[in-house]
């Protein structure tokens, strides 16, 4: 009996060893380049048991050490996911250490959540306060909008941060993140984000007049009820009309348009991959760049070889034992992260380019087909977290131009022929519509809706209105020119 409960604790001791392992090799899949970069930098400063070089005979002709780590990779691949079922096309595997690249120029997509907490120093909240604003910048949409209610906010806070305040506070440090830039954040509807905007304009009889346009008349403004705006504010038919025009130039959607602004500006970005066409032939390649290789000192193993050998004299001795062992047991276990990173990285990447193919082959966007992450998880056999993990934050260098992986992915909507086409070829074709419109009359999304009908695309018009909204689009009373 004694025996089958230690033999339990240690069946339940190794699960939850598996458990942390699996969750560390996860984390470093989730690193970009440049993140691994510097993580493998670091383990090779704090662990003197790892050191930079080939894990193989370091008296080997280098040609057959390249030979080996290849078919080492290649065994390593056929455990995780069959690649040569894949039909479509034949995939040749280059891995890390084969060849670098070079830094390629970028624009840099600093988050808005990014750009408003470096603000929140700058103001005059309490630490607490300015800890609780970075909350509310956290809830923000994509857009910059707060569509969660302060109620809810509150009880997160007091939930998760033990934090207790009153609804009256809130507002007042909501007011304070609505006061950063860019003008119209955190704003909870339309009316409050043009408002918002408004304020900060110098107060001249049009904006005056704009303001209370926005503030008391909104209804009869986004009718565009001309004659009932004029009764109401007293103000003549001109007059309105230039308050209009301020109006809509208007950002609606301040959040979107901060993203936009942000791809004027450089940063310096190394592709993780590498797809290349060569005689119809699809080249996936694995960057290592600035990434060193890493194994195992051989002389810690020797260290290690000589203690157990004999019987450790005293505490020093046993320490040092101990000292080695732990060393040489975390350098073998970050050289096998490594390895099931760049295999569970390339295999993700060769299933989305066998469902691709035509997209890399051409650059064509239209030939996108709808993707999700599941479809890439049936392929390869992991876990669509693994497959999330895998494409976040990381990028292709394609032979016209560099993609982020999150690009590829898109889900499909069938036309009238019984296609099935990505939304991005959708998206596309509404942007086209709308650039096309007659600006004196511009097109709502009941008529887009008919318009994109015509072309063979059965969308809701709720559809349309969430694709609209992801492009930066205003509303059609917004797009008028008055």
């Amino acid at each position: 009996m004694a025996t089958d409960g230690h033999s339990s604790k240690l069946k339940q001791k190794l699960t939850q060893n598996l458990s942390t392992w699996q969750i560390q090799v996860m984390n470093m899949v989730m690193l970009p380049h440049t993140e691994l970069a510097e993580r493998v930098k670091q383990e090779l400063i704090e662990n003197p048991a790892l050191e930079e070089g080939h894990d193989s005979d370091p008296d080997e002709p280098l040609d057959s050490q390249s030979d080996e780590m290849q078919s080492e990779e290649e065994i390593s691949m056929d455990d995780y996911a069959d690649v040569d079922d894949i039909p479509e096309t034949t995939l040749r595997r280059y891995y890390e250490g084969q060849k670098g690249a070079d830094e390629i120029p970028f624009a840099e997509e600093q988050s808005l959540q990014e750009s408003l907490n470096e603000q929140l120093p700058l103001t005059e909240l309490s630490e607490r306060d300015q800890q609780i604003a970075s909350f509310l910048v956290g809830s923000l949409d994509d857009d910059g909008y707060l569509r969660r209610s302060l109620l809810g906010i509150s009880d997160d806070l007091a939930i998760y941060q033990g934090v207790e305040i009153s609804e009256a506070h809130l507002i007042y440090i909501l007011s304070v993140v609505q006061s950063l830039e860019p003008a119209g954040i955190a704003a909870r509807s339309l009316q409050e984000c043009l408002m918002l905007q408004l304020e900060r304009r110098k107060p001249t009889e049009v904006v005056q007049l704009a303001r209370k346009l926005v503030r008391d008349h909104f209804d009869e403004l986004t009718h565009k009820q001309i004659d009932r705006l004029s009764e109401s504010t007293k103000a003549s038919e001109e007059e309105l009309r230039a308050a209009i025009r301020l109006i809509t130039s208007l950002n609606p959607s301040p959040g979107l348009d901060f993203s936009s602004k942000l791809q004027d500006t450089l940063m310096t970005v190394i592709p993780d991959f590498e797809v290349t066409e060569r005689d119809g032939e699809l080249l996936v390649t694995l960057h290592s760049g600035d990434i060193p290789e890493v194994r195992v000192s051989h002389e810690f193993e020797e260290q290690l070889q000589e203690l157990t050998q004999r019987e450790p004299k005293g505490k020093e001795e046993r320490e040092a034992s101990r000292f080695v062992k732990q060393k040489l047991d975390d350098a073998r276990g970050f050289v096998e992260m490594i390895k099931q990173r760049n295999n569970t990285l390339i295999t993700t990447m060769m299933a989305i380019v066998r469902l691709q193919r035509d997209y890399f082959l051409t650059g064509d966007v239209t030939l996108l087909k709808p993707m999700i992450l599941q479809d890439v998880a049936d392929i390869v056999g992991y876990d669509v977290s693994t497959i999330s993990r895998v494409t976040s934050a990381k990028y292709v260098q394609t032979d016209f131009g560099i993609i982020p992986l999150k690009q590829l992915f898109s889900e499909g909507i069938t036309n009238d022929d019984g296609d099935e086409v990505t939304t991005h070829s959708v998206k596309q074709l509404l942007k086209q519509l709308i650039e096309e419109e007659d600006k004196n009359n511009p097109l709502s999304d009941e008529a887009l809706r008919h318009k994109l009908k015509e072309e063979g695309f059965t969308v809701a018009r709720r559809t349309i209105a969430k694709y609209r909204d992801g492009l930066g689009i205003p509303i059609a009373r917004l797009r008028k020119v008055w």
